[in-house]
């Protein structure tokens, strides 16, 4: 499965707060229900993928 970066944060100059990620994971989620969303904290970015098909 490919992920894909959908927001990337910057580590040094971010005003972002733990609340706004979760926020934004939130909408991403709603707006992609076919996918899921995580956060990836090497690549510090919220991330998706799609889901698997159920077997």
């Amino acid at each position: 499965m490919e992920k894909r970066v959908l927001v990337k944060i910057s580590k040094d100059k971010t005003e972002m707060s733990l609340r706004d990620v979760l926020d934004k994971m939130k909408e991403l989620q709603e707006k992609n229900p076919d996918m899921d969303i995580f956060w990836d904290g090497d690549q510090y970015a919220i991330c998706g993928r799609p889901r698997k098909a159920p077997e």
